[in-house]
């Protein structure tokens, strides 16, 4: 028998303000920093640390990585299939327009697509093929990414294939953990646990942009 574990961390706070437009260079704020070096504690500290660090290419989840890789003396490897869904391109709206507008609110058919092109079912095929590949044995990786690209490693988790609707919407803070586990058994059969989802304990606080 062996066992895989991924942890996923979201991003700590980032550039933000009613007139922001995100980009893929927004850096971490003040507070995105402290998150971070809270999460590096965190998992520096549990009993089966993290052996490789897997991060978004966007600036806020290297930032957000780069803690954790020097608690832990790893390098980060950088992987685009996690960044964000329809966010590869600065967005054409502000963060007080896209609460006001609920842009994605629509955006839940596998057909559907971001204002950059991307459909949601082919956000969710790259997401889960790198939880996939990063889910290797006896290692325990740790993803840095986005709120989105968590959900999508959560629907990898519970098996739901990524052409199925988008069936659930969770809230998950800045430099939140969620843990997943995958046990082969004697049988050679694979089994997905969601250990836990959007842990914040080990923050000193917590936000949700």
């Amino acid at each position: 028998m062996s066992t895989r574990i991924v942890l996923v961390a979201r991003h700590g706070q980032a550039t933000q303000g009613p007139d922001h437009v995100w980009t893929p260079e927004d850096p971490l704020t003040e507070l995105g920093h402290r998150q971070a070096a809270d999460l590096a504690e965190h998992v520096q500290g549990l009993r089966r640390p993290p052996t490789r660090i897997v991060a978004s290419p966007f600036l806020r989840a290297q930032q957000t990585a780069a803690p954790s890789a020097e608690a832990l003396g790893l390098e980060i490897e950088t992987d685009p299939r996690l960044a964000e869904f329809a966010s590869t391109l600065p967005s054409p709206w502000t963060l007080a327009e896209a609460d006001e507008l609920m842009p994605y609110d629509d955006i839940w058919h596998p057909g559907d697509a971001g204002y950059d092109g991307e459909t949601i079912g082919a956000f969710f095929e790259r997401v889960g093929a790198s939880a996939e590949e990063h889910a290797r044995a006896d290692e325990v990786a740790l993803l840095v990414c986005h709120g989105g690209t968590t959900m999508g490693i959560i629907r990898w988790a519970l098996m739901i294939p990524p052409r199925e609707p988008d069936a659930f919407d969770l809230f998950i803070p800045n430099a939140s953990l969620t843990e997943i586990r995958t046990r082969i058994d004697r049988h050679g059969r694979e089994r997905r646990h969601v250990r836990r989802v959007a842990d914040v304990r080990y923050l000193s606080e917590v936000t949700g942009i």
